[in-house]
């Protein structure tokens, strides 16, 4: 098949899927939503029971849609698809904050839950945009961020004035403890990664002189199927007339500044762990790794890259 006509006959098929996820995913609830509106609402103004127990069952059926996706797909739902179902359930509660008088104390509880609710969605839909190769999806990711940050102030401001009132209320724990998950969430893989090179920091008090053999590419498959390319340098080292070997992180930009023969053969120091000399350390190589070096311009077999999947 000619490039031109596979184009064609991809291009239908593309619009096709589009279409298709529109459907599904976005027309369908919202029709279903706008039918049991009157519904919903109802249960909002019965009581406070009705409108907790009308949330569960979106809840519940947003649940199993993600299982019959997995039942279905054979692999997990996509952060798309936990967000379309965050939404659903954030429909629900709008439209029961909707039909209750701001002096209702049930209003106060469902802002609390909206609250938390926009900032799930927020969350899983800008990771899922992070995670997409495009320069107008990493924009979308970051105007979410500042919708993210937007939203925590104004829960964080609420959660002040209870305290300067002196109204504090379950609603402002919840708020308090929604807003601690968000940070734990976000920046948690961070503190432990940065504990734990704190920590191996602490143990690494040998040094020695490391030598750059190879850069190598190592690509795998993120939780979307995308392949994902990690690069990072080969460097040896010696300790005790024992040869050992560790790894340094290398920036893409590094290499496509200054090449990837460039670095061959440059040294570097290495933080090892006198008790184990296997377990060491060295910077990050980025483009300012020259800035009081002469950059490696000869040929070798040792630059090429390696990639396995």
């Amino acid at each position: 098949m000619e490039p031109s006509s596979r184009q064609r006959y991809l291009k239908p098929a593309f619009w096709i899927m589009i279409l298709k996820g529109l459907v599904l995913y976005t027309l369908i609830p919202g029709l279903l939503l706008w039918f049991l509106a009157p519904q919903i609402a109802g249960a909002a103004r019965n009581s406070a029971p009705a409108a907790f127990l009308t949330l569960l069952a979106v809840l519940a059926a947003v649940v199993l849609n993600w299982g019959v996706y997995r039942l279905v797909r054979r692999r997990r739902p996509s952060l798309l698809v936990f967000s379309q179902g965050i939404a659903c359930v954030l429909a629900a509660a709008i439209i029961e904050y909707e039909a209750l008088p701001a002096y209702e104390r049930l209003a106060s509880t469902l802002a609390v839950i909206l609250g938390c609710l926009s900032l799930a969605f927020l969350y899983t839909l800008g990771f899922w945009f992070a995670s997409r190769r495009s320069r107008p999806a990493h924009v979308i990711t970051v105007g979410l961020w500042i919708a993210i940050g937007v939203v925590g102030v104004f829960m964080l401001y609420q959660v002040i004035r209870d305290f300067e009132s002196r109204i504090v209320s379950t609603d402002t724990w919840i708020t308090v403890a929604v807003l601690a998950g968000v940070v734990v969430s976000a920046f948690g893989p961070r503190i432990l990664d940065s504990a734990r090179r704190a920590r191996m920091r602490r143990r690494a008090t040998g040094l020695a002189e490391g030598r750059i053999v190879q850069l190598v590419g190592e690509t795998r498959l993120d939780r979307y199927d995308d392949q994902v390319t990690d690069y990072h340098a080969r460097v040896q080292y010696t300790v005790d007339g024992a040869d050992y070997e560790t790894r340094a992180k290398i920036s893409v930009f590094a290499m496509r500044w200054f090449g990837r023969k460039a670095f061959i053969g440059q040294e570097l120091p290495v933080h090892y762990d006198p008790a184990d000399p296997a377990r060491a350390f060295t910077d990050r190589i980025d483009r300012h790794f020259f800035d009081d070096r002469i950059p490696n311009t000869g040929e070798t077999d040792e630059g090429t890259e390696t990639e396995n999947v």
